[in-house]
């Protein structure tokens, strides 16, 4: 059966009548509440939302009990919002980084930004980002690997991180999260014989980072997640 809208009168969809009220009520899961936090993330990423309105807004995600309190955290965004393919590193306030590609090792040096790296980009043995307070989102699905073993270095330290690995690649991850940090991976560590092989190494003290490979969006609730 399938639900539509967040109205409380009855509707009849399919077969039988539902009715919505109920189903606002209805527990939400902690997989749908990652996928609205990451519906936020990439609208932070694209300057849709200020930083504030982003912790605002996840603890909201996060705090969230039911569809009804988590619908309304993205109803005004785009659902999966998504930077241009193969955009290049974007900073707050018109900034851009230190950046340096010198075919071995490719060195972004910021603080307080947004640094997005997404679509087809060329990725060297070695990348280190340094973005203290900002928002980093690394994603390697489209990217151009030179070698099987890519070695991530990354400073998220009172920031937000974000590193999306391709399907069946996998990652050793040693960063310091000691001082109130937050430091999730959802990838297997040991290495297979036919997929690319991270090394992620750095410091997220007072943040977060995730290392991840990428689920499809398929929140269902109500009105769905950015209507």
């Amino acid at each position: 059966m399938f639900y539509r809208g967040c109205d409380k009168r009855a509707e009849r969809i399919g077969a039988g009548t539902v009715v919505s009220e109920d189903m606002n009520r209805m527990r939400v899961s902690d997989a749908e509440r990652d996928q609205a936090a990451e519906v936020l993330r990439d609208a932070a990423a694209e300057g849709r939302i200020t930083f504030d309105e982003l912790d605002e807004r996840l603890d909201a995600a996060y705090a969230a009990r039911t569809y009804a309190d988590l619908e309304p955290v993205t109803s005004d965004l785009p659902t999966g919002a998504r930077a241009p393919a193969g955009q290049t590193p974007a900073t707050a306030g018109g900034r851009p980084p230190e950046r340096g590609d010198g075919g071995d090792a490719l060195v972004v040096h910021s603080q307080g930004s947004v640094i997005v790296r997404k679509g087809r980009w060329r990725v060297p043995h070695r990348v280190e980002v340094y973005n203290k307070h900002g928002i980093t989102r690394l994603d390697f699905r489209g990217a151009a690997l030179t070698s099987a073993v890519v070695e991530v270095h990354i400073d998220t330290s009172f920031g937000m991180g974000d590193l999306v690995l391709p399907e069946g690649s996998t990652a050793e991850v040693d960063v310091d999260s000691s001082w109130f940090g937050a430091l999730r991976s959802k990838v297997d560590s040991l290495r297979g014989p036919s997929h690319p092989h991270f090394v992620i190494t750095g410091t997220c003290q007072g943040g977060s980072l995730q290392v991840r490979h990428k689920r499809p969006f398929s929140w269902t609730g109500p009105g769905g997640l950015g209507g």
